[in-house]
């Protein structure tokens, strides 16, 4: 299932990557904003103090829970991706990376005498 999931105004909308069409909409109990997160076969959405569990395949309700005694405030939905080891690998190297042209960085400035960039000389 190569869907982009939405959450808005109370709806959670699957939409093909590859052409922009509507897959399914799925309307929820409010018209609230909406956040939604999703694995391999379900979308969670967050909307008006519920929590609902759709097939992402057809965007039918599988089931609902009130999160009775929590209120509306915002919430957010952490499905435990599988891909945490891929995440953190990304992470690493970009601050190994950032790391590396801070040192760069660092080195011109010291080689030219000048304590600050765009200073005018």
């Amino acid at each position: 299932m190569n869907y982009l999931i939405l959450g808005m105004s109370g709806y959670v909308i699957a939409i093909n990557k590859e052409d922009g069409n509507e897959v399914w909409r799925t309307k929820l109990k409010s018209s609230s904003i909406t956040v939604v997160s999703s694995d391999h076969n379900r979308v969670y959405a967050a909307s008006s103090g519920h929590l609902f569990c759709l097939d992402k395949a057809t965007g039918e309700q599988v089931w609902t829970n009130p999160l009775k005694g929590l209120g509306y405030g915002t919430c957010i939905i952490d499905v435990g991706s599988q891909n945490a080891s891929f995440a953190n690998s990304a992470v690493s190297g970009t601050v190994a990376e950032t790391a590396a042209v801070t040192a760069t960085t660092a080195a011109a400035i010291a080689v030219s005498g000048s304590a600050s960039a765009g200073d005018g000389g």
